[in-house]
């Protein structure tokens, strides 16, 4: 039986087509019987039947090996997502919520709607089951957040700055400020208010929160008012506004500042108390001073404003605005000028003075005439007939080749005719004058001392007496100058212009007739050696470790009165008798003898002599009483006076003698002698009282001494 051929192949017999293409026609096959040669179609059929049969068997082999060499892998996802994406190999089949994969790398991207899309990588192992947990985080949340006073609900705080996890993220009002999820710590702080810390727990998953903090007050209202007004009123680098004004201020202590045109700025430190209202008391603030230049022809003049000074030309000085000033300008030798002036706040203005000079005439009558003149160490040529000098201290001194040298001070004084009188003498001609004068026109008097000694100190008998005034035999062989009055205010400014003896109980101590009080002991030393450079003559002190020390030997340079030099000149006669008290063995003295605390002092002294009166009630001019017996003044009263010896409480030694001291060679206090204007009791107005000082005092002055030149000592 033939069987229709599956591939459609022509029957035997049956006749092919015309070849439309023109090809050759195929020409039919002779049938072959079964058992012999196969043809070509049955053998296609035959392979198709195999593959056919063969496929599901590959398939489900294929299969048995995938399930034979699969891990099961369980992804244990927290929340379980919405969607799951698994990427990898080419089967990922899922079989009771876990998946069968091969050994190897994969990914999955899980998505959950309020979670962040997980996107990960994995790998599976080799061990058949298998767990992998991963976490789905949470999207931050949506804050907003508002704060108002916590005691008034009702006000609203703009600006107060809010801090996630210390993190700064804005000011309130916050209006949905993202946030990650979680317990989260938020800090609050506002100007004016306590800092608020809580704890707050942010949903997430980008949903809207809304929160509201109250804040506690730290401030309290405080009123400011200056004089003038409208002055800026300034906390830190903020400034409050203008005077006067009221305004919150956080508690705590503040420098508050105050500052108006014109006018010095204020500062002033206020403590506030959160709650308290505080009212600052009025603020003054005074004008900017003005300045004045002040100069003049010639420098260096004295500048005084309204009585007090300044220093000297030329100078810059600061004064109170809008008001007048008088300004004394001032030279030896030169008319005072006098001006009026008033400066306005912040501005500078100037005054510049021509001196007018004041001269006075000075005749010579010298011998031999053919003489030279000298006039403060410049040669001016043979003395003239006359000479007119400015009106201030000058060093004369007339030479001649043979002869020795005639020195003198003079200070000329206009309208009188000053008369110099020189006779030059040869160097075998002796003669100490009585009377000299120092540069600073101060007159001292020639002490020619007794052959015998003397006894300073007290006896133990002695009413008021002391444990320092030890009985010493003392002797002084060298002639000296002693000052015939104290040195006044006028002298001493000669040499430090600033000086001021000041006041007490309303009276001045501090006119230049009166002597210079408030003067350290250093003060006056270094007064003498200014002296004695001018003259010409060695210093008496020398500067050592930061202080004057007395020169040793003492030379003959201007110096302060030794101890005993001023024991003599205070106690000792000319018959060599010692008194009791500086003028005399009697207590209290005949008025008007020496400046004590009299009855003209009794209303500003606790103590004072009832029986006595002097008519000064504090110092006197130098000279103004009597002299004592070697015609010196004051030294028993007016003010005490510095000597040139360091303090010591001397031991008595019987047959000792003390020739020429001068006191220890160093110390700490110098030796005061002499009563004062204060002074009353019987104990320190006595010749023999001892006081000692390291510091200047409103009572204590100086005069001062010098030895007569070795090749000048009288014979």
């Amino acid at each position: 039986m033939q069987r229709e051929d599956l591939n459609n192949t022509t029957r035997p017999g049956d006749t092919m087509p015309p070849d439309t293409a023109g090809t050759t026609a195929v020409k039919p096959v002779e049938f072959e019987p079964r058992g012999e040669k196969p043809s070509a179609g049955r053998d296609r059929r035959s392979r198709l039947w195999l593959v056919a049969l063969g496929l599901p068997a590959a398939v489900l082999a294929a299969l048995a090996w995938f399930v034979f060499t699969a891990r099961q892998i369980a992804l244990d996802i927290q929340p379980a997502p919405e969607k799951i994406t698994l990427q990898g190999g080419l089967l990922t089949p899922r079989v009771g919520g876990a998946y069968l994969l091969r050994p190897g790398k994969y990914r999955f991207k899980a998505v959950h709607s309020g979670y962040q899309d997980l996107d990960q990588a994995f790998e599976v192992g080799d061990e058949r089951h298998q767990t992998l947990k991963f976490a789905m985080e949470k999207l931050p949340g949506r804050i907003t957040l508002t704060t108002y006073r916590q005691d008034d609900p009702s006000e609203a705080i703009s600006g107060a700055v809010v801090a996630i996890d210390g993190e700064v993220i804005g000011q309130s009002p916050l209006t949905e400020a993202s946030v990650p999820a979680g317990s989260r710590k938020l800090r609050l702080e506002a100007p004016l208010y306590k800092p608020r810390q809580e704890v707050v727990e942010v949903t997430g998953e980008d949903r809207l929160q809304t929160l509201a903090f109250g804040l506690e007050p730290n401030w309290a209202d405080v009123r400011f008012t200056t004089v003038p007004p409208n002055a800026w009123v300034q906390l830190a680098d903020s400034r409050l506004g203008r005077a006067p004004l009221t305004a919150r201020v956080e508690a705590g202590v503040h420098q508050v500042a105050f500052r108006h045109a014109g006018y010095k700025p204020v500062s002033v430190s206020i403590r506030v108390v959160a709650g308290q209202p505080l009212e600052v008391p009025v603020v003054a603030l005074a004008k900017i001073e003005g300045r004045l230049f002040v100069s003049s022809r010639p420098t260096g003049a004295n500048v005084t404003v309204d009585d007090r000074f300044y220093g000297q030309t030329p100078v810059d000085i600061t004064l109170p605005p809008d008001r007048d000033h008088v300004v004394r300008i001032s030279e030896p030798g030169y008319k005072t000028a006098r001006h009026r002036v008033r400066v306005d706040s912040g501005v500078k203005a100037t005054l510049a003075a021509d001196l007018v000079p004041r001269r006075g005439r000075v005749r010579f009558r010298v011998s031999p005439p053919d003489a030279r003149l000298v006039v403060n160490g410049q040669p001016y040529g043979p003395v003239p007939a006359s000479l007119d000098l400015l009106a201030v201290p000058h060093q004369i001194q007339i030479v001649k080749d043979g002869y020795r040298a005639f020195r003198t001070q003079v200070t000329p004084r206009p309208g009188h005719p000053l008369i110099v009188d020189a006779r030059l003498k040869r160097p075998y001609e002796t003669d100490v004058p009585g009377i000299i004068q120092a540069p600073s026109g101060y007159r001292l008097k020639l002490i020619q001392p007794a052959a015998a000694t003397f006894r300073m100190g007290s006896s133990r008998r002695e009413q008021g007496r002391r444990a320092n005034e030890t009985l010493r035999e003392v002797r002084l062989r060298h002639p000296f100058y002693i000052g015939l009055k104290e040195v006044t205010n006028g002298q001493f400014r000669q040499f430090q212009a600033a000086h001021d003896a000041g006041l007490f109980k309303n009276y001045s101590l501090n006119r230049d007739a009166q002597p210079a009080a408030q003067v350290t002991w250093e003060q006056a030393a270094a007064f003498c050696n200014w002296l004695s450079r001018r003259e010409g003559l060695p210093p008496a002190y020398v500067a050592q470790g930061g202080k004057l020390r007395p020169v040793i030997p003492m030379n003959h340079g201007y110096r302060l009165p030794t101890e005993a030099e001023w024991v003599f000149c205070a106690r000792v006669d000319a018959a060599g008798r010692v008194a009791k008290y500086p003028w005399g063995d009697k207590f209290p003295p005949a008025d008007k003898t020496a400046n004590l605390a009299d009855q003209s002092a009794r209303t500003i002294l606790p103590l004072f002599l009832e029986n006595y009166q002097d008519g000064h009630p504090v110092a006197a001019p130098p000279g103004s009483l009597q002299p004592n017996r070697r015609g010196l003044f004051d030294l028993g009263g007016n003010v005490s006076e510095w000597c040139h010896d360091y303090y010591k409480i001397y031991t008595f030694a019987q047959g000792r003698v003390d020739t020429d001291p001068t006191g220890p060679a160093d110390g700490r206090h110098h030796v005061v002698r002499g009563g004062s204007w204060k002074q009353a009791s019987l104990q320190t107005l006595r010749g023999a009282y001892r006081d000692y000082q390291e510091k200047k005092r409103l009572d204590l002055g100086f005069r001062i001494a010098r030895y007569v030149a070795p090749d000048r000592e009288a014979q």
